[in-house]
């Protein structure tokens, strides 16, 4: 798990920081061809911006990109996002400006950014692509469900329900079987978004893969979300005026039941080859 005492600044920054960044997105403009060939002249005004300002607003930095220099500034900006030499701050201010700045063009250009050494960059690269909305990059952001941060595994859950790659399903089951994102037997944020994502994709064929997390006693709440989940994704409703446990127990059975019929037809089926 990533260590929160040496983080904790960094993450209030990226949250003042992401803020602005939804409320700009809806109105993102194209990159021009013109502006794609204006990259460097900028670099040197937009790092004095970057490292000389006095707050953190996202807004006010970003309206005063737009108005002196529009697009253009997206790929400055993008090289900005890529230097080391910059605090992580300022890269990931950089990286919601290029990505707000250039819209949906830039997006394959951030994809490099998924590899950066710094969380803070990887999570803000994964929430650019989920916003940007580009077909392109949706496989990109799959790798980044076993990345070693939780925060960037967490965002990759959300990435992975934006985008819908069409290994969704699957890797989002792998997310929950991963040992990672679980600590001292309790599910942490992965596994909860992981089963959110499943009913947002329709993944109706995962039920039977999540009994497992129905057998985790030491941890009712994520037990009542497994519980949710496959009430949403069969459509039936099991128990429902019992607790917790008499619920649990009701699907369980249900899901096991389900199962006998496949692995009775695969041992008939088995048993005509020979």
């Amino acid at each position: 798990m990533m260590n929160w005492s040496q983080n904790s600044r960094n993450s209030l920054v990226r949250n003042s920081l992401l803020a602005g960044l939804w409320c700009f997105l809806a109105v993102s403009p194209t990159l021009s061809g013109n502006a794609w060939a204006a990259a460097s002249p900028l670099s040197a005004t937009l790092r004095s911006d970057l490292t000389t300002r006095r707050n953190n607003s996202f807004e006010a930095l970003l309206q005063h990109w737009a108005k002196q220099h529009g697009a253009k500034a997206s790929l400055p900006l993008l090289e900005l996002t890529r230097d080391s030499r910059l605090a992580d701050a300022d890269r990931y201010l950089a990286l919601m400006g290029a990505t707000r700045l250039g819209g949906q063009a830039l997006a394959p250009e951030l994809v490099p950014t998924l590899k950066d050494r710094s969380w803070m960059l990887r999570s803000g690269a994964l929430r650019a692509l989920s916003a940007l909305q580009n077909p392109a990059t949706r496989d990109a952001v799959v790798p980044l469900l076993k990345d070693p941060s939780l925060v960037v595994r967490t965002e990759a859950v959300e990435a992975v329900r934006m985008l819908r790659p069409e290994s969704a399903r699957d890797a989002l089951l792998q997310a929950l079987e991963n040992p990672a994102n679980y600590h001292r037997g309790i599910a942490q944020w992965v596994p909860q978004r992981a089963l959110q994502a499943l009913v947002a994709i329709q993944a109706k064929d995962a039920a039977p893969r999540l009994l497992p997390l129905l057998n985790r006693v030491g941890d009712p709440a994520l037990q009542a979300k497994t519980i949710d989940a496959l009430e949403s994704l069969t459509g039936k409703k099991l128990g429902k005026t019992g607790t917790l446990k008499v619920r649990v127990e009701a699907w369980k059975r249900e899901l096991s039941s389900a199962a006998a019929p496949v692995t009775a037809s695969a041992k008939r089926s088995l048993q005509s080859l020979r």
